[in-house]
C-alpha cells in the first residue's frame, strides 16, 4: 500500500471549514487502486462547505461502488473520462441545487484530484487548490485557473507580483458556478519514491516553493510536516482554511 496522510485545520479567519478532502486505495486482481482529492469551497460565495463536501461524497461513492463495478477492467483512459463525465454531472448537479437554495444564487468549489491505478497516474484539476509531485529530482505543479494566473502566462506580470496582486483569488474556473467546466489534466508514470502533495491556497499560499519540496518520508514526520506548515502558515497570517493531502509511493514497489 502507499503511505498517505490527510489534514485540514479551520484557520484563524473563518467561522467554518470549507475545505473537504478524500483519500481511498484498495487493491484488486493484484493492482493499487488510490483516489486522493483535496475542495475548497468558494469562501465569497455562501455554502462553499455544501459544495466542496457534496464533490467529496459523490467521489467517494464512484471509488467503492462504480469503479469496481468493471469500470476498473475498462483501463485507466476510460476511468479517466469516466471522472471526467462525473465532474461536469456534480457541475451541473451543484448548479442545480444552489437553483433551490434560498439566499443562494451559486456555489462551487475548487478541485484537485489524484487517481493511481498501479504504476500509472493522472491529476485532474479544476480551479487553485494544486497537486504537486516530484520525481526524481523533477518538480511538477498544476495550473490554477485564476486571472493573476493568465496574467503571469502573458508576461504582465513576474512571479513575485503574482504573489502579491490583490486579484490572486479571482478564479476563471471552479466546480459548481458556470454550465460549462475546463477539467485540466496530467498523466504520468509512477516510480518509486514519488511524492505528491494536493492542497488548497490556503496551504501553499504563505510558502516558499522550497519549503512546499520538503515533505518529509514517513507517515509520522509527514503528519509533523504538515503540523509545522500549519503553524508556519498561521503565524505569517493566512486567514483561509488549511488543507493537504500527502501521497508517497514506497522506495520499492
Amino acid at each position: 500500500m502507499i503511505d498517505t496522510i490527510g489534514m485540514t485545520d479551520i484557520g484563524n479567519g473563518r467561522p467554518s471549514n470549507q475545505d473537504a478532502y478524500l483519500l481511498r486505495q484498495q487493491e484488486k486482481n493484484g493492482k493499487l487502486y488510490l483516489l486522493a482529492v483535496v475542495c475548497d469551497g468558494m469562501g465569497g460565495l455562501k455554502k462553499g462547505e455544501i459544495a466542496s463536501r457534496y464533490i467529496v461524497e459523490v467521489l467517494k461513492q464512484w471509488f467503492d461502488e462504480t469503479l469496481f463495478e468493471g469500470l476498473y477492467e475498462m483501463g485507466i483512459n476510460m476511468i479517466e473520462q469516466n471522472l471526467i463525465d462525473l465532474i461536469r454531472k456534480i457541475n451541473q448537479n451543484l448548479l442545480l441545487m444552489s437553483r433551490k437554495m434560498k439566499e443562494v444564487k451559486s456555489m462551487g468549489s475548487t478541485l484537485t484530484l489524484l487517481f493511481v491505478e498501479d504504476h500509472e497516474f493522472f491529476v485532474l484539476n479544476v480551479g487553485d487548490s494544486r497537486t504537486y509531485w516530484f520525481d526524481r529530482n523533477r518538480k511538477f505543479v498544476t495550473t490554477d485557473h485564476t486571472l493573476v494566473e493568465l496574467e503571469l502566462r502573458a508576461g504582465h506580470l513576474t512571479k513575485e507580483q503574482a504573489r502579491k496582486d490583490p486579484r490572486r483569488h479571482i478564479l476563471l474556473q471552479c466546480v459548481g458556478v458556470t454550465k460549462d467546466v475546463r477539467v485540466d489534466c496530467y498523466k504520468g508514470r509512477l516510480h518509486p519514491g514519488m511524492e505528491f502533495l494536493l492542497c488548497t491556497d490556503g496551504f501553499y499560499g504563505l510558502l516558499e516553493e522550497e519549503e512546499i519540496y520538503q515533505v518529509e518520508a514517513s507517515r509520522e514526520q509527514m503528519k509533523e510536516w504538515v503540523e509545522r506548515c500549519f503553524r508556519k502558515v498561521k503565524k505569517r497570517g493566512e486567514l483561509d482554511n488549511l488543507s493537504c493531502v500527502i501521497v508517497k509511493v514506497p522506495k520499492e514497489r
